[in-house]
Parts: structure tokens; sequence; C-alpha cells
């Protein structure tokens, strides 16, 4: 990987002296962008099944720069089925004794070798052994199966429609590209839904209310039952303000502002910590979140029961110490602690007994449980000073820092899927896969899903892709492989994957393009990548 040399610059992020130091390693100037060849990717097949499928593609010219390609590819297969999987063991001798109480008790079980496992694993070891039940002709009779299984004291994990598995060779595929020349680039920003936290819009909706022209779903995020509705679930960053802090070492989008900086993939970290007047100094634990709860973990202090990044799970932390910015809006999470009021110089105006409440603006809020709420009680007292700072720390632990001073997006995702164009695809450093559960990281990354991919070209141009999935007959979806070949056949050489399943989401227009795969129709999302 080449290090790119560019100037440091600190940018002030939100209030309460709170300093964010953003992207340094990997920009590169326009200048020296220039000193190479432009490549434009050829308009090859996309790398999806059988070489002879038959593919069609349409381009739309969107807006100067920004074009939009319907590809589509394949045909249904009549050989695929519904069926049921009951287990992925790594035993194999647990998943044939599985499969004969199957057998017993007058179901028709499969036992099948699974071999793929995350590319950051490498193994000559099968990573399990997969139990099935079932060739269904629909969807109802494989919930029908799944009822059955149950009241015969089984635990069914999943209904698969075959043709999704990732290694059916036919599709079909429905893949919306968004392209943004390099020219065009500073047209993309990341966008918090309302402009705040809490709070969730459909994509529409945001591209609507935000003015644009087009735009894709983002980041992973949270909900009321797993922290707060809003609330990003890793690294984001808008307009140079840090609203969440990162889910430690994930990958994510970064968008220079300054026009002779390039966009780049990276896996980032945030360090984020507070300095009371007297010397004193604790770190601060997250922003804008409820205190203790830390949806996919990938946090720092005692996080429980991990502090490595474990994607859909939350981890908990009963001494934390949160920060409420500028972009939260509303009261905050009410409990027991305590909460302190300070101005956008760290001065300390109100120290409350209890957890919860609003702020005035022009002020942020720290709210304390457990540890830090005593933390906050003994140097944080009224008129003292507090000072917050942010820095975002590349996988090398060096700062990042525009080349200008000027403000940046960042948007967080994972895993990414390349680097420097190769396949590189660190699902288990990412979290996507559970050391005591190898159907994760099976289910998630192996299997075909809705997917929304992010990636940069050579040239500095941006490939914002939605990939329908879940359809039968319509579209199969893609696996974590699959992502990164096609990133790479549509010329990004840096590319990770964002929020998919029910959240992949296009709108091109004005007009949602493709088909998200709830029943219920659009979810609302976190953030997104809109194009103005």
């Amino acid at each position: 990987m080449k290090i790119r040399r560019t100037h440091r610059s600190v940018l002030t992020a939100g209030l309460a002296a709170l300093t964010l130091v953003l992207p340094a390693t990997g920009l590169q100037t326009r200048a020296q962008a220039a000193a190479r060849p432009a490549v434009q990717p050829a308009a090859q097949r996309l790398p999806l099944g059988d070489a002879n499928l038959p593919e069609t593609r349409t381009t739309t010219q969107v807006a100067p720069g920004v074009t939009w390609t319907r590809i589509k590819r394949g045909r249904p297969d009549a050989r695929d089925h519904w069926t049921v999987e009951v287990a992925l063991l790594k035993d194999e001798s647990a998943a044939r004794s599985l499969a004969d109480r199957l057998d017993d008790a007058g179901f028709d079980p499969a036992v099948s070798r699974v071999d793929e496992r995350p590319q950051d694993l490498p193994s000559n070891q099968p990573w399990g052994w997969r139990v099935r039940v079932g060739e269904l002709a629909d969807q109802e009779a494989a919930a029908r199966l799944v009822k059955d299984l149950r009241a015969a004291g089984f635990k069914p994990t999943h209904t698969y429609f075959t043709g999704e598995d990732g290694t059916g060779r036919t599709g079909p595929w429905v893949v919306d590209v968004l392209r943004v020349s390099a020219a065009q680039r500073q047209r993309v920003q990341v966008r918090q839904a309302q402009d705040r936290v809490p709070g969730g819009e459909t994509l529409a909706d945001m591209v609507k209310h935000m003015g644009g022209i087009a735009g894709i779903n983002g980041s992973y995020g949270s909900d009321e039952e797993d922290g707060t509705f809003g609330d990003v679930a890793g690294l984001s960053v808008v307009g140079g303000k840090l609203v969440s802090e990162a889910v430690q070492g994930t990958s994510a989008l970064v968008l220079p502002s300054d026009r002779r900086a390039s966009p780049s993939v990276q896996q980032l970290s945030t360090n984020l910590r507070l300095r009371s007047a007297d010397g004193a100094q604790r770190e601060l634990d997250g922003l804008n979140r409820s205190p203790g709860k830390i949806r996919n973990c990938g946090g720092t202090g005692g996080d429980l029961p991990t502090e490595r990044p474990r994607h859909d799970v939350l981890c908990t932390d009963d001494s934390e110490v949160i920060q409420y910015t500028d972009f939260f809006y509303g009261p905050t999470h009410a409990g027991d602690g305590v909460a302190v009021v300070i101005d956008k110089n760290g001065k300390v105006l109100e120290v409350r007994d209890r957890r919860g409440g609003t702020f005035p603006s022009g002020t942020t809020l720290l709210a304390g449980t457990g540890d830090g709420a005593d933390w906050l009680r003994a140097h944080a007292r009224k008129g003292q000073v507090v000072n917050v700072t942010a820095t975002v720390l590349d996988r090398g632990g060096r700062l990042l820092t525009d080349t200008a001073g000027r403000a940046m997006d960042v948007a967080s995702g994972g895993p990414q899927l390349l680097r420097n164009g190769r396949v590189d695809i660190p699902a288990d450093a990412e979290g996507f896969n559970y050391p005591d559960d190898p159907g994760f990281f099976d289910y998630f990354a192996t299997h075909r899903h809705p997917r929304s991919l992010a990636g940069v070209t050579d040239d500095d141009s941006l490939l914002f892709v939605a990939v329908d999935g879940r359809r039968p007959g319509y579209s199969s979806g893609l696996t974590f492989r699959e992502s990164a070949a096609v990133m790479r056949s549509l010329g990004a050489v840096n590319a990770l994957n964002l929020d998919g399943g029910g959240s992949t989401t296009m709108v091109v227009g004005g007009r949602l393009i493709n088909r998200p795969s709830d029943s219920t129709g659009p979810r609302l999302m976190e953030n997104a990548l809109i194009i103005h």
C-alpha cells in the first residue's frame, strides 16, 4: 500500500472544545493523481454465474459526470427450490448425529461439507457441516416445514432459496450502478437522516428534502431495542463533524471536500478523550447514543462480551461517559448517573444528579454511568473546564488529516472488499464471524443477499452499487466474494460493503429505482450517501 504525503491540519468539530483530526494517510492530491494514467474500465460482462448468460445494460445520464447504469444478467434455474437449514456445525460427527435424529423423526435430511471461510482465517480444514431438510416449491411450504421441525423438537435456523446459496450458476441478477466522475465527486455527501439523532427517513425522503438528484443507503444502524434509533453503528462524520464513534478497525468511505485529495476506503478507529482542567483524564466512550449500549461492539474500556467488532451484536458497559453533540435532538437518555452541560469552550455550566433532559443550543452534554459518573462528579464541577478531543486513526494508528483543513465526510460500513485492486475481505477482523457460531459467517457472507456497495476507481471516480436480492426469479443478490468481483469488474480498485439486506435502496431523479426486499417496503435509515 502506498503512503501518500499530505499536510496535516486540525478541524474543529462540533462544540465543547471537541477537536476532530481527520483523514491523512491514504489521501492523495490531484497533482499526484495526474501523474498516473487514468483507467477507464471497459464494459466487461459481470463475473457472475456461467460465462454465456444473457446480460443487458442501460445507461442514463443523470447529471454532468453522473450516470446510472442498470445491468440485468442471467435467468431463473428450474432446479432451484426452497429448503430449510437446521444447523451448520463445526464437527462432522455432530452433524451426522443430528441427521440421524431428523431421519428417525420422519424427515429426509442432507449433510454437506462447507469449505468457504473468512479470507483472514486461512486453513485447509472445512468450515463446517450443513444439515438441511426439504426440496420445496415455495416459501410458504418452507415455513410450514419449519413449524413441523419445531414441533418435533428441532431448532431450524433459516429457510433458503437455493439460488441464493452462492453456488447457483444462472442468477438472475439486477445491478444498479451510480458512477460519479472524479470531476463531480464533490457532489457526493454523507447526510444524517433528518439532520439529527435520533430519527430516520426513507432514502427517497432524504434525497428530496436535501435537494439531491440521487442517493444510496449508507451505514449500519441501531434501533430503540439495542441503542438509539438513528445512531450509526460505526464511524460517521458529516461536514467535518463527528456524529458517531467508530466500531474500531472497521471499514469506511472517506470523502474529502478538498479537490486535491482523493477519496479512499480505509479501516478506521476513533480515540475520544476527556481532560479536566485539574489534569485528570479518561476516555470518552461514545457520541449521541444511549450509555451502555454499543451496537456491533468494537468499543473500548471493558465492553462485554467483547471489545472486538461483532456484527449484529449488542455489547454493554455499565461505566461510560457519552457526549451528546449539536446533532442530538430532544431529551437525552434518562437514568441513574450524572449529566454535565458544558459550553463551546468546555466550561461546565450545570451538573445534574441524574441523566436525562435537554441541553441549550450552543452547548453539549456529558452523561456518565458507573465509574464514568464518578469521574464527572470529581472532575467536572460547575465552573471547571473539561476539554473533549477526538481523533480518527488509520489502521496503522496514524492520525488522519485533510490536505487543506477543510471538512470531509466519512460513512462506515464493512467489510472491506477490495484493497489496491485485489480482493481483500477481512470478515473476521471486521466482526462478521462469531467464534462460537460458524453459521453466522456462512449466512451473512457466503449466501446471496441484497447488497449496497461503494468503491473508488483508479481515476478517483466514485461507484455506488445496489444489488437486489431475496427475490427469486428476479434477482438473487450477492455474496461478499461476488460483491468484490463485481466492484472490480466495474472499475473499482478499493471498495467496501455498506448496510444491505432490507436496507439496500437506491433513488435516482426522485424515484426509487430498485426493489427493496422487505415486504413492508423501504426501511427508515440512519444516514445515506446523497448526490447533489
